[in-house]
């Protein structure tokens, strides 16, 4: 029995190995950097982790006024005129990947300094 499993388990990594499947989840992995701030609007770059079962993704910013919300097939995306919480110099974005039936797969607050910027825009 032992070695029926050991056998399974070595066809399905070979078979992962040999089609060059990456299974990872969605937005994973998710990157901000702010590429300018001044008189209180940021741009800000986002980056996050390709998944093929995701068709699109909604990118928005919940601390902007107005609010902001876009949409992307890609893996990345800078928005524009994000501001902070008042008082403050922090912004609230997310990122929510669907599948091919628009329901959601995966969502991810990011809390981003706006201070802290990238010297590489």
């Amino acid at each position: 029995m032992k070695s029926l499993a050991f056998l399974l388990l070595l066809v399905l990594t070979v078979g992962v190995i040999s089609t060059n499947k990456v299974f990872a989840e969605p937005l994973d992995v998710v990157t901000t950097s702010v590429s300018s701030y001044t008189d209180n609007s940021a741009t800000v770059n986002i980056t996050w982790n390709n998944d093929n079962s995701t068709k699109n993704y909604k990118v928005g910013c919940v601390s902007c006024t107005p609010n902001i919300v876009e949409f992307t097939t890609g893996n990345n995306m800078t928005v524009n005129n994000v501001t902070p919480f008042p008082n403050g110099s922090y912004a609230l974005l997310y990122v929510i990947s669907y599948d091919s039936q628009n329901h959601i797969i995966t969502a991810k607050q990011l809390i981003v300094n706006l201070n802290h910027q990238n010297s590489n825009p």
